[in-house]
């Protein structure tokens, strides 16, 4: 049965509480199909892609930039500003332009001046954008005609990615914007809205709780799993029931659900386990490629490499990462972080020079590697250390030259599988999303302090040199509150009464002069 669809509300914000109400002009277009709902989907909520931009390039952001919260790289401990070097080839300023979040100040819009120069809900509004035009798409599928069972099961894969899309957003947004999921208080913690309508609400939302929201999650991969268990995967740009068990995984290993945890990272693995050697990898070659068979899934850009770069100002690797590669058999200390006696550079996506699209994304990336991980920490934790161990030492002879037995036990062991997460993983998007569990977790808990510094340089045109003048430092200590981001300004003036989230402001802690 052909149903309208009003197509304009892809400009709506009808789940970004900031401006949902507006006035806009609305194009009516018939769905023909469920081919029409497939390109919907893929268009409208899926991440997009596009060319590699850097972080500071003002002139391209906000609606036309196709990055999503790159600011999880840049809060937590695996990049530091360059001021190792004196060069400066580019005129952008990521650290400026992510000032607020860098520095985790109270206003993440902030620059270091304390002019508001952006917009805080660029990625809450894009995301919610992307959510309702899935409840859309979910609203509809089931009136398409469905006569063969090639129709009936793309009719079921469409529905089934939609509900991999939802889940997958609302996970995402309740991990920027909402507490962790601790099981004592996620019934009275706040999250962040649901909504599951496909049409304009004329109301004021307010935030659901932590458990709900995860509830909602579980539900909506459920549904998902259902659908993409008889379907076929149409590629790595697509979900299909491997990235259902794999991101049901990650969701019950971050809600402390271990057997759960374990039971789905093993059904990832039994449908795709391969790992990559990096023993037989050559000199020249990329690791984050399309042809990695590590790849279950992934959406949105990459290309974080252009904006890491050796330049004075930019962002760079931290030395606090390199030194978690402490064996010198790590063949990761080659192919992911490479230091070249100044600096750790970031080598995992292949040369930095390269400005080409980068095929997988740096936020939204989905290997075997994390699956086996998943197992390894959920088993641990579950008491099956034999389980873990074992999990480890398959990685590990997949990335190490003659690597040595795990042989750690009890906290150790918990230890050690943090630190390999955290070396095999780095830069993908989890350190952040990790740190916060960590925090809460209630086998070994841990949180650490970071320091960012900000510095001022001066350019010496005469000699083409920029140098370091001043460093001002600013710290996110141990259980911080600002490990949770505030729901954005714009969302919060709309939105009378909803509240935010508590963060202290934060000061200058230490100044070094040059």
């Amino acid at each position: 049965m052909k149903r309208l669809l009003i197509i304009a509300c892809l400009g709506i914000m009808l789940g970004a509480c900031s401006d949902f109400l507006k006035e806009y002009s609305q194009d009516k277009a018939y769905v023909r199909g469920y081919e029409d709902l497939d390109e919907l989907l893929l268009g409208s909520v899926y991440m997009p892609a596009g060319a590699i931009l850097h972080l500071g390039d003002v002139y391209s952001y906000d609606s036309k930039m196709e990055w999503y919260y790159p600011y999880i790289h840049l809060m937590a401990d695996e990049v530091d500003e360059n001021t190792k070097t004196s060069d400066r080839s580019t005129v952008w300023d990521a650290r400026q332009r992510y000032f607020g979040y860098y520095t985790w100040q109270q206003q993440v819009g902030i620059d270091q001046l304390g002019t508001t120069i952006r917009n805080e809900s660029g990625d809450w509004d894009r995301i919610y954008k992307h959510i309702n035009v899935a409840n859309m798409v979910l609203a509809d599928i089931d009136n398409q005609s469905a006569e063969t069972e090639e129709d009936r099961l793309a009719v079921s894969r469409i529905k089934g990615e939609a509900y991999f899309l939802r889940a997958a957003y609302y996970f995402t947004l309740a991990n920027l914007y909402g507490k962790p999921y601790v099981p004592a208080t996620a019934k009275t913690d706040l999250a962040v809205p649901i909504k599951l309508t496909e049409f304009i609400e004329d109301k004021v939302y307010s935030r659901n709780t932590v458990e709900e929201v995860y509830a909602q999650v579980l539900a909506d991969l459920t549904e998902a799993e259902k659908c993409l268990s008889a379907t076929e995967r149409k590629s790595i740009y697509r979900a299909d029931i491997t990235a259902v068990c794999h991101l049901r995984s990650r969701v019950h290993l971050y809600m402390q659900n271990w057997e759960e945890a374990v039971r789905y990272a093993q059904k990832t693995l039994d449908k795709q386990s391969a790992l990559f050697d990096l023993n037989h990898m050559g000199e020249t070659a990329s690791f984050l490629n399309p042809e990695l068979p590590e790849v279950i899934f992934t959406m949105g850009n990459g290309g974080l490499s252009y904006s890491l770069s050796d330049n004075a100002g930019d962002f760079n690797v931290s030395e606090d990462l390199w030194q978690t590669y402490t064996d010198d058999n790590d063949l990761r200390r080659t192919y992911f972080i490479k230091h070249d006696g100044s600096y750790p550079a970031y080598v995992k996506e292949g040369d930095r020079s390269d400005l080409s699209r980068s095929a997988l994304s740096n936020n939204f990336l989905f290997r075997t590697a994390e699956a086996w991980l998943n197992l390894a920490e959920a088993s641990a934790y579950a008491g099956d250390e034999t389980t873990a161990r074992n999990a480890l030492d398959n990685l590990r002879r997949h990335r190490l030259e003659n690597p040595a037995e795990v042989t750690e036990s009890g906290a150790d062991l918990i230890r050690f599988i943090r630190d390999e997460r955290r070396r095999e993983l780095c830069l993908e998007g989890h350190r952040w999303f990790d740190l916060r569990r960590y925090m809460v977790c209630e086998k070994e808990p841990f949180s650490k302090p970071i320091r960012h510094s900000y510095t001022v340089f001066e350019e010496m045109w005469w000699i083409s040199s920029y140098e370091p003048v001043q460093s001002d430092y600013y710290e996110l200590k141990a259980n911080d509150d600002a490990y949770t981001l505030p729901i954005p300004k714009e969302v919060i003036e709309y939105n009378t009464g909803m509240p935010s989230n508590k963060r202290d402001a934060r000061p200058i802690v230490e100044t070094i002069n040059y």
